[in-house]
């Protein structure tokens, strides 16, 4: 070891103790965890491919937000306590086999595989309570808040361990409950994590990075739709303005959260946090929704189950960078590229859901091509702001 070197921290440490100027980086250990939900997130598009109804879309939800939820406490636990000692280290492994054990289940998650489903869920949770019991134990300033996550998410693991023993009707009411009591824990911890706040660099750079997992996966879709086709003019067309829609929700989303921070206000953290599950949400199903719309004949309309499933996905993904967008401040200093109206997203929203209800004689390509207009015209409009402004700068 270099004689000047910091010696490795083996015990959790109060992250927000640090100065709140100090710029925090991606650790290659939790680059390394997210690795496993790259082929979480790959099985899930798939199986919601495989069934695109309204039972499918039901069943993907209800596998994705804890494979979702699963990802934040990790995450959220890092960006406070994380010391990247050899414990953290051997903790995090052990979550990243239990991931790749949820990921296994996913192929009928909610039917034959849910009981394997549920118990890999409960590993995850029960090892994020063993971090939170480590920081109790060596941050006496954390205990509070400590103490408040473990009593939550251990009672959030009840209604799961009981599902393992239920038959399917009363199987997905259990792992609701578990979800919500998992969901509403943070929500009262408000004054505990007052104290402690979240890493204004780290963090938002963390649900990027998970953000882009999520956009690589609609890539995949894509390529996977046309792969599959005879090269017809139509459904290359289609897959084009595909990859132009993700390729849009990238620059929106790189060109302004990157830039800014979250707003303060009672809910606006909460906010932030749970509409990047509506938003990874949407991003992995449009992948599928698209991989649909590209395999539809080219003489032929799309598929209604192809339609809703594409529309309301992307519905969701303009509904969800909207909230954000509302719930986010420029960085002092330091200015979005785009300055986007959410508003604007927020109405894009709506036109596909009526492209959704009315747009059943619609061509693939036109099906697509709506999602890339919308996505593009944040940029048209804030350009011309711009120029206004311009113009009144030089009056």
């Amino acid at each position: 070891m270099h004689p000047h070197a910091e010696p490795p921290r083996q015990a959790p440490v109060l992250r927000s103790s640090e100065s709140a100027h100090q710029e925090r980086k991606v650790t290659w250990t939790e680059l390394f965890f997210d690795l496993v939900y790259v082929v979480a997130i790959a099985r899930l598009a798939h199986e919601l491919k495989q069934t695109p109804t309204l039972a499918g879309a039901a069943a993907f939800a209800c596998l994705f937000v804890p494979v979702w939820w699963s990802w934040i406490g990790v995450t959220v636990y890092s960006d406070r306590f994380d010391s990247d000692g050899t414990a953290d280290r051997l903790l995090l492994a052990l979550q990243t086999l239990a991931v790749a054990a949820l990921a296994v289940q996913l192929h009928d998650g909610t039917g034959v595989n849910a009981p394997g489903f549920a118990l890999a869920y409960c590993v995850l949770r029960l090892l994020l309570v063993l971090q939170y019991a480590r920081a109790w134990r060596h941050i006496p300033a954390a205990r509070p808040l400590a103490a408040r996550y473990m009593m939550g998410f251990s009672l959030a693991v009840l209604p799961w361990l009981a599902s393992v023993f239920v038959p399917l009707p009363l199987r997905i009411p259990l792992w609701a409950a578990g979800i919500v009591i998992d969901l509403a824990t943070p929500l009262t911890a408000r004054a505990q994590q007052a104290s402690m706040p979240l890493s204004h660099s780290h963090l938002p750079e963390r649900f990027g990075l998970f953000t882009i997992i999520v956009l690589g996966e609609s890539l995949v879709a894509v390529v996977s739709g046309v792969a599959g086709q005879h090269w017809a003019a139509a459904s290359v067309l289609t897959a084009v303005l595909s990859f132009l829609f993700a390729f849009g929700m990238w620059w929106l989303y790189f060109d302004n959260v990157s830039h800014s921070t979250v707003r303060r206000g009672r809910l606006s953290a909460h906010a932030w946090v749970y509409f990047h599950l509506l938003l990874t949400m949407g991003l992995t199903a449009s992948g599928a929704g698209a991989e649909g719309v590209i395999a539809s004949p080219p003489d032929q309309a799309v598929t209604g189950a192809a339609r809703w499933l594409f529309c309301t996905a992307t519905a969701s993904c303009f509904v969800s960078l909207g909230v954000i967008l509302l719930t986010s401040a420029p960085v002092p200093r330091e200015s979005p590229k785009q300055d986007p109206r959410p508003e604007l997203l927020l109405g894009a929203a709506g036109v596909m859901l009526l492209v959704a209800l009315l747009g059943e004689r619609l061509p693939a390509f036109l099906l697509t091509g709506s999602a890339v207009a919308l996505v593009v015209l944040p940029f048209f409009v804030a350009r011309l702001q711009a120029r206004v402004n311009a113009g009144h700068a030089a009056n």
